[in-house]
């Protein structure tokens, strides 16, 4: 396990540690069996190979040397859940239907008793150590500079659940935050705008219009465009009574040459 410290660099070979090395894509796949409380001869695949590639995200987040079995079972599991999601042959028709599964099945099992008979194994030496003299304690290998980390009944991947639950509940509670790209409205073309609804002499209510638009950014470039629109004498407001104004198109031609001066 390599750890890395805030800048990405690796931390001092002292503080470094030493994780048992006998997990493996396997042991991955019984822990995730368990977790579930679901029967090895049961396993339902989609999710079993959805979690699996979670877990192997989070160790390449966590910067864990990810051997290659565990890229080739995660390879395996996708071809595997495209099997199961294919048409099984009907029975009906006197086909007899071949479960996918069979083969992960069987090595889960065949995996499963190996490591069963290996704790039995280990705890039968416990116990000699605990009955003769241990004898003396064999030389450090070249290369090994610290004891191994004694996870006593744990395994790396019930410490991986423990994060991963943690992480999830905070992306739960701490959603990422919505950006919002903002529209840019111009003065010009609220004029544009403006100009083509006066078509056929009728007066304009400026608070209809103003409601009828779909932003704030909008209103108030509409807003300023009736300011200079009136400054140049293309309309007339008049008050309408309870804060309505209305706007008259005046007679004065436009000049295309001043929407020029309202590009932005």
């Amino acid at each position: 396990m390599k750890l890395v410290d805030g800048h990405g660099g690796l931390l001092p070979a002292s503080w470094r540690v030493q994780l048992p090395a006998f997990e493996g894509p396997l042991d991955l796949l019984l822990h995730l069996v368990r977790v579930s409380e679901i029967e090895i001869t049961d396993i339902p695949v989609a999710p079993i190979c959805d979690q699996f590639h979670e877990y192997l995200a989070l160790m390449d987040e966590l910067d864990l040397d990810i051997a290659a079995e565990y890229i080739y079972e995660a390879a395996r599991l996708i071809q595997l859940k495209a099997k199961v999601l294919l048409p099984q042959p009907d029975p009906e028709a006197g086909e007899a239907p071949e479960d996918p599964r069979r083969e992960l099945i069987e090595r889960l099992l065949e995996y499963q008793r190996l490591k069963e008979a290996a704790q039995t194994l280990a705890e039968v030496d416990d116990l000699r150590h605990g009955l003769w003299t241990r004898g003396a304690t064999p030389a450090a290998a070249p290369g090994d500079d610290g004891e191994e980390f004694d996870m006593g009944d744990l395994s790396l991947f019930d410490l991986l659940q423990v994060l991963r639950n943690v992480l999830k509940r905070y992306d739960e509670e701490h959603p990422s935050p919505l950006t919002y790209q903002g529209e840019t409205f111009s003065v010009r073309g609220q004029i544009e705008r403006l100009l083509q609804r006066f078509d056929g002499g009728r007066s304009l209510d400026l608070q209809d219009d103003l409601f009828s638009l779909s932003s704030r950014a909008e209103a108030i470039a509409c807003f300023l465009a009736v300011l200079e629109m009136a400054r140049l004498n293309l309309v007339r407001l008049h008050s309408a009574g309870d804060s309505s104004v209305l706007l008259f198109r005046t007679t004065r031609p436009l000049d295309p040459i001043l929407l020029e001066d309202f590009s932005g």
